[in-house]
């Protein structure tokens, strides 16, 4: 191995342990503030309460151990995507427990997330770039989510493998990751639209480069999403019955225009305004705030690929009715850390900066007591 590929994979290191320190420091505060002193024992209740039972957790969990069933109560865990329990119920036969296979999954995600972003940013960029993207990322406000029992480590690694695989005209690469990465979540199939967007744009360029006929795999991204809707079809019969389950309790999810959402997100902050500022503001802020970054990239003339995952990626997960879930929804929405990692030094970067780790910190001191942050 060479003194390069040596270095390389010390800043690796060092961005996985800055990453995982950052919140595994916000385990130990949360536990902390909670108790009035730190204790072992009690920070480790702590981690596996909030990182391995709350919400869809437990239904990871189950899918995992039982797979997806027809009929009875647990029928509607089909609404959640099958790779991420079934890597769980893979390295669970090894460990020999699912909650902490699944902590393992999601970390190591989050790691190999952080270290590709690092070096997606780094061919268009400089060294602080590529630093400032990882950081902002490890300091989004809800981005404790990527470290417990749910899809978002895994989902951030092959959203930017996937991306990374593209910008280096890897297609049959980005072909496959892409169609794990729609197997996981539905907004993974969106990542057809920067790489059907980078084939035509080669076969344009001045050079009139060829497609070649394997750059074709780059269509197995959607048939992850193809192969979840089989599964719905095997099971009830319907290639769309998680569409059923998600309008019904408890999540009420339907399909409306954005306004519409975020006109119900503004009603239930005034008529719960318990939750205001846990669920709803934030979320009608992170539209407005990733629209705004979007808009700001498109001024710098960021990448179009990026651009065009980014909007795609905020207006269809916009179009969810009734979501509780945006926060850690708009942690997928990677283009806006490559284009905020571009900002100059100056008090804009700083205050940035400075904004992302206070709510980093108010809004993973909420989710660790045990606060509705979905």
């Amino acid at each position: 191995m060479n003194a390069v590929m040596k270095k390389r994979m010390k800043t690796w290191l060092l961005i996985a342990c800055i990453c995982l320190g950052l919140h595994d420091l916000m385990i130990v505060l949360a536990q902390i503030v909670i108790q009035g002193g730190f204790s072992w024992t009690e920070l480790w209740k702590l981690a596996v309460s909030r990182l391995t039972q709350p919400g869809d957790a437990t239904r990871y969990l189950d899918i995992a151990q039982n797979g997806y069933t027809a009929e009875g109560e647990n029928a509607n865990n089909l609404v959640f995507y099958p790779l991420y329990p079934l890597l769980i119920r893979l390295l669970g036969s090894v460990t020999g427990n699912l909650p902490l296979a699944g902590v393992i999954i999601s970390r190591a995600g989050y790691c190999v997330a952080s270290v590709l972003l690092y070096e997606l940013i780094l061919l268009d960029g400089n060294t602080r770039n590529a630093w400032d993207g990882v950081l902002l990322m490890a300091l989004y406000p809800f981005s404790m989510f990527a470290m417990g029992l749910f899809t978002e480590g895994l989902f951030l690694a092959l959203t930017i493998g996937c991306l990374y695989a593209l910008r280096k005209g890897k297609y049959i690469a980005a072909g496959i990751i892409g169609f794990f990465a729609s197997l996981t979540r539905t907004q993974g199939m969106l990542l057809i639209f920067p790489a059907v967007y980078e084939l035509v744009s080669r076969r344009l360029s001045p050079e009139k480069r060829k497609i070649k006929l394997g750059d074709a795999l780059v269509l197995l991204i959607p048939a992850g999403f193809g192969a979840y809707l089989l599964i719905n079809y095997l099971l009830h019969g319907n290639w769309f019955q998680f569409l059923i389950y998600e309008a019904d309790a408890p999540w009420y999810q339907t399909t409306r225009w954005i306004g519409d959402n975020i006109a119900q997100h503004y009603g239930m902050a005034a008529e719960n305004p318990g939750l205001a500022w846990i669920i709803y503001w934030p979320q009608i802020a992170l539209y407005f705030g990733i629209l705004a970054a979007l808009l700001y990239g498109l001024k710098k003339k960021e990448r179009m690929m990026y651009l065009l995952y980014g909007g795609v990626y905020l207006g269809f997960t916009y179009l969810s009715g009734w979501m509780i879930s945006g926060g850690r929804y708009g942690l997928g929405c990677v283009p806006v850390f490559i284009i905020l990692s571009k900002l100059k030094d100056g008090p804009d970067r700083r205050f940035l900066f400075l904004l992302m780790g206070m709510l980093f910190f108010v809004y993973s001191l909420f989710y660790l007591q045990g606060f509705a942050i979905m």
